[in-house]
């Protein structure tokens, strides 16, 4: 990686692909098997959810919830990492689950609304429960 900057008090999980030119302010949070392409800039205290994958020249100031591509400018969703979630071995029936997750999440209502309807209508696996729990702790909120 070429001149990449990773600030203070940054926490980076396991099995990354940064690319080169990715900038990290202060205190950011990435968690395992994500992927973040080259010149990404994220703010100071984001938190970058598991099998994420990040557009390159994506600039962010929000968190990005797990298992989604997220891109654009402005950044937002742009779906389920269908492709980085198969090659981690994700069961067709699982990346489906995902997705009908983020279906709810990103329709009308609030953040709690959506949650509520998520957790009555879906089987709650721990993939679905971490969805949950890395939206209800954001603190920044996350991509639309």
């Amino acid at each position: 990686m070429e001149n990449m900057h990773v600030a203070h008090d940054c926490i980076l999980g396991s099995n990354l692909i940064i690319g080169n030119s990715t900038k990290f302010a202060g205190e950011v949070v990435v968690d395992d098997n994500a992927i973040i392409s080259a010149t990404v800039l994220a703010h100071q205290f984001c938190r970058v959810g598991s099998y994420v994958m990040i557009q390159g020249g994506s600039r962010f100031s929000q968190d990005i919830p797990p298992y989604i591509i997220a891109g654009r400018e402005p950044i937002r969703y742009a779906g389920i990492n269908v492709v980085g979630l198969r090659r981690r071995g994700f069961s067709n029936e699982m990346i489906e689950l995902i997705h009908e997750a983020y279906r709810i999440i990103y329709s009308e209502g609030t953040r709690e609304e959506n949650i509520q309807k998520l957790r009555s209508t879906l089987k709650i696996t721990p993939e679905i429960e971490y969805i949950i729990d890395f939206i209800q702790s954001s603190k920044r909120g996350i991509v639309r």
